[in-house]
């Protein structure tokens, strides 16, 4: 029986599943660390063509991320923990032998409605049994030889989550600009974008939990400080990005709150 991804994509567009990996990172920012966060936009980037499913080798998962086997499972096992992902194992045909998990990107919050298009008009029954395959189903837009050599982003496959391609009359989310800000000023490293948002975050979360009404100021704040942490960091050597990303939040955060209150005074 051949498997298609359709029936296990968790989202009818690509957008939408970015949305919900957003709110993943974003409610497990304290859990997650920079290898988490990476490993979840690689299986972002194979689940482009059936949004939220992708069939992938953990061996081609290593060579994408360069990181070991006992990493990548560990990591595997941690999204899963965290109900992130969701494996369905498989198995092929002619060895008996286990193949390549099928790794669904569950939706947000909302664990128990895997819906999708393919689904409306024809149920698939999902179960814990390993499945058999005849042969593997083509696992993205690009070839694998070509993903094979991708690190956590390249052109083509970012591409299709980046701000500029966003329907018309579906803003960006701020992760999103921050991202493509990012990917613009110093190139498709994934890695840099997943260590400066939780260094966002981190500064943000509490805040923006208690008091919802300043979201988008923080934003706004937010993505002042990378624009001049990229801009520094291309002109001169920053040991420390983190710390200096913290550093300019801290001044601009002073710096709007003392034109507040002087505005107020007046």
């Amino acid at each position: 029986m051949t498997i298609y991804l359709n029936y296990f994509q968790s989202f009818n567009t690509v957008q939408e599943m970015d949305m919900h990996v957003e709110k993943h990172v974003m409610a497990n920012y304290g859990e997650m660390n920079e290898t988490d966060c990476a490993l979840v936009s690689l299986l972002a980037q194979y689940a482009c063509k059936f949004p939220g499913a992708a069939h992938l080798k953990v061996e081609t998962i290593c060579k994408a991320m360069d990181k070991s086997e006992a990493t990548v499972r560990r990591t595997l096992r941690k999204l899963e923990k965290l109900a992130i992902i969701k494996k369905v194992p498989t198995i092929r045909r002619v060895s008996k032998g286990y193949g390549a998990n099928i790794l669904v990107i569950l939706p947000f919050d909302d664990h128990s409605h895997l819906t999708t298009r393919r689904e409306e008009t024809k149920p698939v029954k999902q179960s814990d049994e390993p499945i058999i395959l005849q042969k593997e189903t083509n696992i993205s837009l690009i070839s694998k030889k070509e993903l094979l050599h991708n690190t956590y982003s390249r052109e083509k496959v970012c591409s299709v989550n980046s701000v500029d391609n966003y329907p018309e009359n579906r803003k960006a989310t701020f992760y999103q600009r921050f991202k493509s800000t990012v990917f613009a000023m110093l190139g498709k490293d994934q890695q840099l974008v997943s260590r400066l948002y939780g260094v966002y975050r981190s500064l943000t979360y509490r805040t923006i939990q208690l008091f919802p009404q300043e979201q988008k100021f923080y934003e706004n704040v937010g993505y002042q400080v990378l624009t001049i942490s990229l801009h520094a960091m291309k002109k001169k050597k920053i040991r420390n990005l983190s710390g200096y990303f913290v550093g300019v939040f801290e001044e601009i955060c002073k710096r709007e709150l003392f034109e507040f209150f002087q505005e107020q005074e007046e």
